[in-house]
């Protein structure tokens, strides 16, 4: 979360600061030849959201334009790991325009409409980001418009109707927690985790937004609300770790692999015979650690396993509870989200526990026939829609999740190779791609996957929180070095966990005022 206001310290001399900038400059890391196709292909993938009126005209995205928002709000600059996401203020002025134009439409339909599982939970990551990014309010976006709330008029309404429809001991009827926790897709009537997932990664983001001091000259800072999420997201945590006895799946090839783990499915065990399945056992990972669990909690622990002895980055192979094609891009996501959040949280895995980098490290065998291993980068030649390239092309990486996703993912885009860009360009939907419930959403998701978003953006930076980066926050990152800084903090703009002069340089070079004057 964003830190308590540092008094401003003395300001770096101009001949110094230009040596500094210099100096980053000659250092920036450069990137590999797949993190050059992963920046090209974020960008197709974004031009063809906004061809498709994803940003120009969002009702088009309707539910699913929080998303596509927060895959604009995490562009990079390129597919280096180490690039922050742009936000608002580090966007250039056409995306900036796009991000305004979305912001706008959620304003304007917050107060509009009623409690949807879906789109409430990505408006509320989608608006919390761009605010915390520096995006502007109201006043600019729809000055007198009485049918516009201000931010923190839509986040309050929406975090407010997404706590009163959670199932909760006041409206389910009953004295069991294994019940409580859920939404349904417009109320507390079902135990879906589907539409759960959501929610909980909205008022993840909305707890960030709630626990900023400032952003700009406006304080989002909000104690009750607040307190109302974290017992919120709590419950869910409870009534996950509850409903995680499930064994087995849908595929009979890969069904009970050891004796100790555990999933969920897309309905709870308390309601439903769903077994689990690897999107909802991989949500119910993230929703576990935004309660409050950490990776040495049992239950991730055993829900961790269960992907891990059932993991796949081709398709679901029938393990998704009677849809595993559709679900196959939001399983990329939230898979990948609730490892990338376990590497942020700075929680080391004890020992024989499973970590964040386990998933892909079996083979497959008699237990789990379509298990797969991670992919080896250096047998691999480039993706053909992004130029010749052969067999170890991409061999400067190594074996991980992400190399998985991503480069499955760009496998999958459309190209024709002409330019402009045009028809179906961008689209990740070619090549045999697997199917998808939402054309922006899974446009959307595999987007996040490529840009590595755990869900809520903050301006890097922004450390006196005052909507821009200039030569006070640079004095503040520089006699912040050496120090280890807490979650989200602004002066650690790598996320390495600690605030190095590596920081001070990155930031110098976003500076938002020329010279990175005050």
């Amino acid at each position: 979360m964003r830190k308590t206001v540092l008094s401003r310290l003395q300001a770096l001399r101009p001949v110094a600061l230009g040596s500094m900038m210099v100096a980053a400059a000659m250092m920036t890391q450069a990137a590999t030849p797949f993190q050059v196709d992963v920046s090209t292909a974020i960008d197709r993938g974004i031009e063809w959201l906004a061809r498709n009126g994803a940003y120009n005209n969002p009702s088009s995205a309707n539910d699913a334009s929080g998303l596509a928002m927060l895959a604009l709000l995490e562009k990079r600059a390129s597919g280096n790991a180490g690039d922050p996401p742009q936000g608002y203020l580090g966007a250039n002025a056409t995306d900036q325009a796009r991000l305004r134009t979305a912001a706008a439409f959620i304003l304007d339909r917050a107060n509009e409409t009623s409690f949807y599982a879906y789109g409430d939970g990505a408006w509320m990551f989608g608006l919390a980001s761009y605010a915390l990014s520096g995006g502007p309010d109201k006043s600019v976006l729809a000055p007198g418009n009485a049918d516009y709330e201000d931010i923190k008029q839509a986040m309050d309404r929406l975090v407010d109707r997404a706590v009163a429809n959670q199932a909760q001991p006041s409206n389910v009827g009953g004295a069991n927690p294994a019940r409580w926790g859920y939404w349904c897709y417009s109320n507390y009537a079902c135990e879906d985790s589907s539409t759960t997932q959501f929610v909980s990664a909205g008022l993840d983001a909305a707890k960030v937004f709630y626990s900023s001091v400032k952003a700009g000259d406006q304080s989002y800072a909000d104690a009750a609300r607040l307190a109302a999420i974290n017992t919120a997201l709590a419950r869910t945590k409870v009534a996950y770790e509850l409903n995680g006895a499930a064994t087995g799946s849908d595929n009979a090839s890969c069904n009970i692999v050891s004796p100790t783990e555990r999933g969920h499915g897309y309905n709870s065990a308390a309601s439903s015979g769903y077994k689990p399945s690897l999107a909802q056992t991989s949500s119910g990972i993230y929703i576990q650690l935004f309660g409050g669990s950490d990776v040495n909690s049992p239950a991730v622990q055993q829900y961790m396993e269960w992907v891990r002895n059932h993991y796949r980055w081709q398709d679901l192979a029938g393990m998704g509870n009677f849809w595993s094609d559709y679900s196959y891009w939001y399983y990329l996501w939230s898979s990948f989200k609730g490892m990338e959040v376990l590497r942020q949280s700075g929680v080391a895995a004890a020992p024989g526990n499973l970590g964040p980098n386990s998933y892909g490290t079996l083979a497959p065998n008699a237990a789990c026939a379509v298990r797969q291993e991670n992919k080896t980068p250096a047998t691999y030649a480039r993706v053909a829609s992004f130029g010749a390239g052969a067999a170890g092309y991409y061999g400067a990486e190594v074996k991980s999740q992400y190399f998985d996703y991503a480069h499955q993912i760009l496998t999958h885009q459309c190209y024709d190779g002409s330019l402009p860009l045009g028809g179906q360009d961008g689209y990740f939907g070619c090549n045999s791609a697997p199917g998808r419930w939402d054309t922006y959403a899974e446009q959307s998701y595999a987007l996040l996957v490529l840009q590595r978003s755990t869900g809520v953006v903050i301006q890097r930076c922004d450390v006196d929180g005052d909507g821009d980066v200039d030569r006070s926050d640079i004095s503040l990152i520089r006699a912040a070095v050496g120090s280890v800084p807490g979650a989200n903090d602004p002066r650690d703009d790598n996320l390495d966990g600690k605030v190095t002069v590596v920081d001070v340089r990155s930031c110098t070079l976003r500076c938002t005022r020329a010279a990175c004057a005050n």
